[in-house]
């Protein structure tokens, strides 16, 4: 029986599950890894490269950070996600035969994470519901 020590970079078996397994024990050691150093270790377990996309365009994204704190010490290099706003344009598109209707429907996160998730929903011409766009804010204010 022969094996390869080495996957090709277009080998079918290899998926996110078995690079997960492989970068999940470094990020857990070292959290602040950057990611180059991620790519490397791939690349020499499985003479892979991992390709990173920085943007979906397939996906409209907004959001907004705030300064971190530590006790009552700002913490410039440190941001907080406060909101994120997300719409797929195949919603947007399809809005376009929907009725001229919007409905928000709100669901209240619990737990490690608050905020409140919200959903805008349309109905196109045969009664079915399209999503058009989603978010998280921080709670119910003027600004959200």
């Amino acid at each position: 029986m022969c094996t390869r020590s080495i996957v090709s970079q277009y080998h079918a078996k290899l998926d996110f599950d078995i690079i997960a397994k492989v970068i999940k024990p470094l990020v857990k050691a070292d959290p602040s890894m950057e990611m180059k150093s991620v790519i490397a270790e791939v690349q020499s377990k499985f003479n892979y490269t991992i390709t990173m996309v920085a943007k979906e365009p397939s996906v409209a994204v907004e959001y907004e950070t705030a300064y971190g704190y530590r006790g009552d010490e700002l913490v410039e290099d440190l941001h907080i996600l406060t909101r994120v706003f997300w719409a797929f344009y195949s919603c947007i598109k399809a809005f376009r035969s929907c009725k001229p209707v919007i409905q928000v429907d709100d669901t209240y996160l619990y737990g490690k994470y608050k905020g409140i998730f919200l959903v805008a929903i349309s109905q196109d011409g045969n009664r079915n519901i399209v999503p058009l766009a989603f978010t998280l804010v921080e709670g119910e204010t003027p600004d959200a």
